[in-house]
């Protein structure tokens, strides 16, 4: 996709608006970019027709466009993420981890998460590129936070934002968690058209979709349990109830017998071990628990 661009931006043809929503989409977007820049200039691309107005100022417009990106190449002939600012980090599956962002905001990874950002005077950019994330955002700029092809804006407050198949789920606990309007590719800021979420709200975001609906007591409990180490289910059907704790565990469980699958599960359990939650399914259900290449099966 970065050739892509080069090759728009060579015939004239470049959409600004659409080149910096992809650009700013992930931060492997800008280093493809600032890759694919660096071997065209080498390649001599500056310098291998005669120089017109119009590509002279082409040329201008796309250096504008990439300052912060051409960073340079390190000794080694790779490209540093740091240089650009990027600064991620991730957690295993079953583990979690406190991140102290440069602000002095926190962000807080749940098992198999991996987060990225970029803070800066006049920024606060972050990416979910799996997982779950709870965020504390300190006052200051309004963080704008991408994930799932979509993209929000965060005000100071606390916000349990986890990545769905296909969208970004963000609860609110306090603050606002506002989407903007897209008119096709374009992202447009406008307080009459934005969706907007408050507190104990919760904000699904698609590529180009929306959607407030009000959080139930069970989002926001477990969105504080995970945060202890716990997982809390009220009347779930097993199979969600299992689909959940297999984010916590190498040896996933499996339900073998499908007439299982929609008995109602509740209660609260340890995120670090299943072991209490198998024992209330065989001793309160009277299922069977047993382990077979690696896996967990539930029968009766």
């Amino acid at each position: 996709m970065a050739a892509t661009w080069l090759a728009r931006f060579e015939a004239g043809g470049m959409d600004e608006a659409m080149f910096e929503r992809w650009r700013s989409a992930h931060p492997d977007n800008e280093i493809a970019f600032a890759r694919a820049l660096a071997v065209w200039n080498r390649s001599g691309g500056e310098n291998s027709d005669p120089v017109r107005a119009d590509e002279t100022n082409r040329r201008q417009l796309l250096r504008g466009l990439v300052a912060a990106t051409m960073v340079g190449v390190i000794a080694v002939g790779g490209w540093s993420t740091r240089a650009y600012a990027w600064h991620s980090a991730s957690c295993a599956v079953g583990e979690r981890k406190r991140v102290a962002l440069p602000d002095g905001s926190v962000a807080m990874l749940n098992t198999d998460s991996e987060v990225s950002w970029r803070f800066s005077k006049t920024e606060r950019s972050l990416w979910i590129n799996r997982g779950e994330v709870a965020l504390e955002l300190t006052s200051g700029q309004t963080a704008r936070f991408h994930g799932a092809g979509a993209v929000a804006f965060l005000s100071a407050g606390r916000f349990n934002i986890r990545l769905q198949p296909t969208a970004l789920d963000i609860v609110v606990m306090r603050g606002e968690a506002t989407a903007p309007r897209f008119a096709g590719e374009t992202m447009t800021r406008d307080a009459d058209t934005d969706v907007v979420a408050g507190r104990f709200e919760r904000l699904l975001l698609m590529r180009a979709t929306s959607d407030v609906q009000s959080a139930s007591p069970e989002a926001v409990s477990a969105a504080i349990a995970w945060q202890q180490g716990e997982i809390v289910f009220d009347n779930e059907p097993l199979h969600a109830a299992v689909e959940e704790y297999n984010r916590y565990l190498m040896r996933k469980i499996v339900i073998a017998d499908p007439d299982l699958k929609n008995i109602p599960i509740g209660g609260r359990f340890t995120s670090t071990d299943a072991a209490p939650f198998l024992s209330s399914l065989r001793l309160g259900l009277g299922l069977r628990v047993t382990t077979d290449e690696g896996q967990i099966i539930l029968s009766r």
